[in-house]
């Protein structure tokens, strides 16, 4: 009879590759421009923004390549901007 249980090989092989895919993500995410970016955004998203907070995000994913578009509206309603 087999077991559903998973060696420990097995389960430390599942979490280093799924560490290995996130880390892969992330740094996918750090090479993309700034235009790409901000072309991820649905419409909706870019409606709840605004144009001038867009341009604002434009110029901080400039000078923060690892910023996310969403994470900087945050931190742009958490300053009341």
């Amino acid at each position: 009879m087999t077991s559903n249980t998973f060696s420990k090989y097995n389960l430390d092989f599942a979490d280093t590759m799924a560490t290995k895919l996130r880390l892969n993500r992330e740094k996918l995410k750090q090479a993309q421009t700034v235009d790409e970016k901000i072309n991820q955004l649905t419409p909706e998203q870019r409606e709840q923004i605004g144009e001038f907070r867009l341009s604002i995000i434009r110029e901080g994913l400039k000078e923060f390549p690892g910023l996310d578009p969403m994470e900087a509206l945050q931190m742009l309603d958490e300053f009341g901007g």
